[in-house]
């Protein structure tokens, strides 16, 4: 909202926070920075106005180049972020995990891997982030309701958030993809049954 953005542009501008309310002031300390993120692609309700923007450093962070580059980034940091919860490594996850980025990598680029079929994009940005989210959630599924090894009906539902933001155009763009690419891709039919069930 407006106000917020009014006041962050204050305590960017003069490293002060002011508090009307107490008639007071509080100053920053020295060495005070504020760091933001944000997606190019999933923008929010409230636009950000040029003028906070103007007080930020933009640093752009690339997608990874490749898609082993992505997947070894989701696999340490699931390994890193299981770790933390207590889930039981799953050795065996790394199919799964190549597909979810393959999923993520192809819906981004509006294309299949192999160049050969042209896809419509979702609207969400299905972000390198964002597949590491979907394989630490199917994880902890396979850990506390399956047999502990990561299988695609672990990872359907989470693809499904991840792709599926607007139910009415995302949801055309997730079933064409669906019927037009996965049906038909060699040794993923249990990846396209689990997400046939889920997307029902």
């Amino acid at each position: 909202p407006a106000d917020v953005q009014d006041s962050l542009i204050t305590i960017l501008s003069e490293k002060t926070l002011p508090i009307p309310e107490l008639g007071e002031e509080v100053q920053a300390v020295r060495g005070f920075n504020l760091i933001a993120t944000a997606n190019d692609r999933d923008r929010g309700v409230n636009e950000l106005s040029s003028a906070l923007r103007r007080r930020f450093n933009t640093v752009v962070l690339p997608l990874p180049a490749t898609p082993d580059a992505e997947v070894d980034i989701v696999s340490r940091r699931v390994d890193q972020i299981g770790r933390s919860l207590d889930l039981p490594a799953a050795p065996e996850g790394l199919s799964e995990i190549r597909r979810v980025v393959t999923v993520f990598r192809e819906l981004r680029d509006g294309v299949t891997t192999d160049g050969r079929t042209k896809l419509k994009s979702p609207s969400g940005t299905l972000s390198t982030a964002e597949a590491i989210s979907v394989v630490t959630n199917g994880l902890a599924l396979a850990a506390h309701f399956g047999d502990g090894v990561l299988r695609p009906g672990d990872v359907a539902a989470g693809i499904l958030g991840a792709v599926v933001r607007d139910p009415a155009a995302d949801r055309v763009v997730w079933q064409e993809y669906l019927e037009t690419v996965v049906r038909e891709r060699d040794g993923w039919k249990d990846f396209y049954r689990a997400c046939r069930e889920v997307s029902v």
